[in-house]
């Protein structure tokens, strides 16, 4: 096909209006190819805005708009075209998308109502002309001169109503006229956006994500200040807050570019979710749908959700330190301000001493005598047993390994942890003979 192709100026050419019409045409399809060749989904709203009066009315109307159409016509209203006539909401619709419709340029066919015809014969042309005065730019005179322009002829259509002799966009998804004619509206729907900060939706996406990693990244930061949990629950959090970290200010940036694409934002969510995922129990990213231009809320609300759920693996540290203080020759006292850990946390006594390993392993459980501090004294003193102590096989993962201790667990049955729920208050007392006892005191979340 020749349509579009670069117009021949030679001299001594007879002008004809088809000259220059070929000309434009050659323009026009040099910038759209271009724009389709260097980025994907270069047409949609770039701004937009209703008018909520017309809604009252049972009408969908613009109040303003600026953006580009899938054949890469440009349109701003009420700027440089008039915004197109408002849309009756027919009673009775209910789920159905309004669409902003221009039609297609077709080769050969006629595009413009050259003859000034009414609005119903120029439903199927592409521009409807005006004629207006313009002055010379290029004197000093004010000399005028009267010339016919052309604005896009789009109009707002059910999306029932639309065929393929349309280019078109969603402007929004109405849910229902009521009796009293006002159109409701689908808060959910998020049209085709050429820039997420244009959609108070996707604005306000960008805004969690980035107050979600700096909020959980701020509370890594502070539990890692003082490290010394060790082991692999420690490593982890380090990683999980190397990924925040990188994250951080990849989001900060988002939200500061003059012009974010809504696939962008997708883009950096998908990679952000797929790093949170090796922090979960699965260890493997979902298969998240791809990003559709057409209907933006679905591509974002399931990788939402799902980065909502993986940012929450920021949670309290599963092994907590517990200070234990030494009060008079052979008593340890700690107090458990949590009562929710003394009711549902495992507690772990590390010990090491200078002697062998397992003679601090058979010795010890029987040497220490643990219960609520209110009844130590009278269980030392009647030689009744206390909270029962059992040697561990290896550390808990969760707490830090070192060499040369040994691991107990606490027997959280019987009445003496029963009363010990209710206070948190406990203490033990070591008998015998352990040199240069160490003692490291630890509650386990299950």
């Amino acid at each position: 096909m020749t349509w579009h192709q670069r117009m021949i100026w030679s001299e001594g050419l007879f002008l004809e209006p088809q000259h220059f019409q070929q000309h434009d045409r050659f323009i026009e399809h040099l910038v759209r190819s271009h724009a389709r060749a260097t980025e994907a989904w270069s047409w949609g709203w770039a701004a937009v805005m209703l008018d909520e009066i017309a809604l009252g009315l049972g009408k969908i109307a613009l109040a303003s708009a600026f953006g580009v159409l899938p054949d890469g016509t440009a349109f701003s209203f009420p700027d440089d075209f008039p915004a197109p006539p408002p849309l009756d909401i027919p009673a009775g619709t209910r789920d159905e998308l309004v669409l902003l419709a221009l039609p297609l340029a077709r080769a050969g066919a006629k595009e413009f109502d050259a003859d000034g015809a009414a609005d119903g014969r120029i439903d199927g042309l592409r521009f409807r002309t005006t004629d207006t005065s313009v002055a010379d730019i290029t004197t000093s005179t004010d000399r005028v001169a009267q010339i016919r322009v052309g604005a896009p002829n789009v109009r707002l259509m059910l999306a029932r109503d639309a065929t393929d002799a349309f280019a078109t966009i969603g402007l929004a998804r109405v849910l229902e006229r009521r009796a009293d004619n006002r159109v409701v509206l689908d808060p959910g729907y998020i049209p085709p956006m050429l820039h997420a900060h244009a959609d108070p939706r996707l604005f306000g996406y960008a805004q969690e994500l980035a107050g979600l990693v700096h909020q959980h990244a701020d509370r890594l930061a502070s539990r890692l200040a003082n490290p010394g949990r060790g082991g692999v629950a420690e490593i982890a959090d380090f990683l999980l807050l190397q990924t925040l970290n990188r994250f951080e200010p990849q989001y900060a940036h988002l939200l500061q570019v003059p012009l974010l694409h809504p696939e962008r934002l997708y883009q950096t969510t998908l990679a952000l979710a797929g790093d949170l995922a090796a922090f979960d129990e699965r260890r493997r990213v979902l298969a998240y749908p791809p990003y559709c231009h057409d209907d933006v809320a679905t591509s974002f609300e399931p990788l939402m959700r799902d980065v909502r759920q993986l940012i929450g693996i920021v949670r309290e540290p599963d092994a907590v330190a517990i200070e234990l203080q030494s009060r008079k020759p052979g008593v340890r006292v700690a107090l458990i301000n949590d009562l929710e850990l003394v009711k549902s946390a495992g507690f772990v006594l590390a010990a090491n001493a200078q002697m062998p390993g397992e003679a601090l392993r058979t010795r010890f459980p029987t040497q220490v005598k643990i219960a609520p501090a209110e009844k130590l004294r009278d269980l030392v003193n009647l030689a009744l047993p206390g909270i029962g102590l059992r040697a561990m096989p290896v550390a808990p993962r969760q707490i830090p390994f070192h060499a040369g201790f040994s691991y107990f667990e606490l027997d959280r049955g019987g009445e003496l942890w029963k009363e010990l729920e209710q206070t948190g208050n406990l203490a033990m007392y070591i008998a015998g003979e352990f040199p240069a006892l160490e003692l490291e005191f630890w509650a386990i979340r299950h």
